[in-house]
């Protein structure tokens, strides 16, 4: 467990098929004149993450009915590890009230991380020994304040629930599988 949250299985090594949705909620307001106002009550996007699993084994199939199950469905959040955006590497962090927060970046588009592992930080592009900082709700601190440009690599996660109560597992062959899933980050 990674912070109170279980992490979803490690089955990413079979084929797989996967989507990302963004979205905002954006109202948008036109005038008599055509002019247009825009205003969203969101600081980041809702995202809607889909995965298909095309042969799970009988074992992984039942790994993942029972961790749905300890989820309680969509009731209890869980860390996804996914596929393709995971890894930060040479992130300039920002000195914020002592604590130097983790970032994702999509596409030019940065936003917090909450859940890091696999950490190394680095003061002016020197290894920094992990007995100098800290991690906690992904933020790193240091025990003593660095003067230089703070840089860092981590393996980062994703908050998120099933977007529905349970799963459901095709049987295709003998020992092989296949499930949808879709999950809903949290925030």
């Amino acid at each position: 467990m990674v912070m109170g949250y279980s992490k979803f299985p490690d089955i990413r090594r079979f084929s797989w098929e996967s989507s990302k949705q963004q979205s905002w909620n954006t109202t948008v307001q036109k005038s008599a004149s055509g002019r247009i106002r825009t205003m969203t009550n969101q600081l980041y996007p809702a995202w809607t993450i889909k995965a298909s699993y095309n042969a799970l084994t009988d074992e992984e199939a039942r790994q993942l009915l029972g961790f749905v199950a300890e989820r309680k469905g969509r009731y209890e959040p869980f860390l996804w590890l996914d596929p393709e955006d995971y890894r930060a590497t040479g992130v300039t962090l920002v000195n914020t009230n002592g604590y130097y927060q983790a970032l994702m970046n999509v596409g030019g588009y940065v936003e917090p991380v909450e859940y890091i592992e696999h950490v190394t930080v680095y003061v002016d592009g020197v290894k920094q020994a992990d007995s100098a900082y800290s991690v906690e709700d992904g933020a790193i601190k240091f025990k003593t304040a660095p003067s230089g440009t703070v840089t860092a690599d981590y393996t980062y996660y994703w908050l998120v629930h099933f977007s529905e109560d349970g799963i459901t597992i095709n049987k295709i062959f003998d020992n092989i599988n296949k499930v949808s899933i879709t999950l809903a980050v949290v925030r």
